[in-house]
């Protein structure tokens, strides 16, 4: 008779793992860990703490934990195992094709969207961008899409990091950024009005898993001169589109229709 192989467990282990996927349902107290899970309070403590020194957890003000952003690594692993890229390339080189404009897709590692791949246009100007470039939240149409997907509570805690060698800053930009948050939510796709560089605009839209969490977006990069402001609607329907069919395949089924009708009005072009 064939044995069986024989199962280990690790009790630490066991308990890690346990507490990591309660979390990824809601946040918990220690208490709450202990009642839910009967896990020593002592025990808690010492993986919770182990927990947060490598962000993969974090502590609320209210003594809550939630996931951190450290597990966006695992998260990325496991997107990249399915290939995000192949999946999106023939959907970026459709959106592109006969224009100038480049197209970019990133995911979000740290609450900073990093680029991930390229497809460029027709156009004669190359854009100087790199895979692994990361770009600034508040200032990029792939940041601005990916924030749509973030609490309040953490574009405020990432952009104070992105901005903390100017903190006088921090007030405008926030104020600004929650602007173009609450636009992308509602339209589907963010503007980027030469914020970041003199004379290039961006529009952008957020690309959800299967679970309809925001992890990557895709954004076209132009001339302001080829994309004047009275094409945003346009061509930000078209990345939205874009955006939706990549969410799809990577089995995202919910498609939510964003509002018709007038679009709020851009000074100088702006969001």
């Amino acid at each position: 008779m064939k044995k069986q192989p024989k199962e280990y467990s690790v009790p630490a282990i066991d308990k890690t793992v346990a507490i990591l996927n309660a979390l990824a349902d809601r946040q918990l107290s220690i208490q709450d860990i202990h009642t839910s899970l009967n896990v020593p309070k002592s025990t808690a403590f010492v993986i919770l703490n182990a927990l947060e020194q490598y962000s993969l957890i974090q502590k609320n003000p209210e003594g809550k934990y939630r996931l951190g952003h450290g597990v966006l690594r695992w998260g990325i692993g496991y997107m990249k195992s399915m290939d995000l890229v192949t999946i999106a390339r023939p959907h970026l080189e459709k959106l592109i094709a006969d224009t100038p404009y480049t197209a970019h897709l990133a995911v979000s590692e740290k609450d900073k969207p990093v680029y991930v791949d390229k497809v460029e246009g027709n156009g004669f100007v190359r854009f100087a961008t790199n895979i692994g470039q990361i770009q600034p939240l508040h200032m990029s149409g792939v940041g601005k899409a990916i924030a749509s997907g973030m609490s309040d509570e953490e574009i405020a805690s990432a952009l104070t990091a992105e901005l903390e060698a100017a903190p006088d800053k921090l007030g405008r930009a926030m104020e600004k950024l929650m602007e173009d948050v609450r636009y992308v939510r509602k339209y589907g796709y963010s503007i980027e009005d030469e914020e970041f560089e003199e004379g290039i605009r961006c529009i952008g839209a957020p690309i959800r898993d299967g679970n309809g969490q925001v992890f990557a977006s895709i954004s076209i990069t132009s001339l302001n001169k080829d994309l004047p402001a009275t094409k945003f609607q346009q061509i930000g329907e078209a990345v939205k589109e874009t955006a939706d069919r990549i969410s799809a395949e990577l089995g995202f089924m919910e498609q939510q229709t964003m509002p018709k009708g007038e679009l709020p009005k851009h000074g100088n072009g702006r969001t």
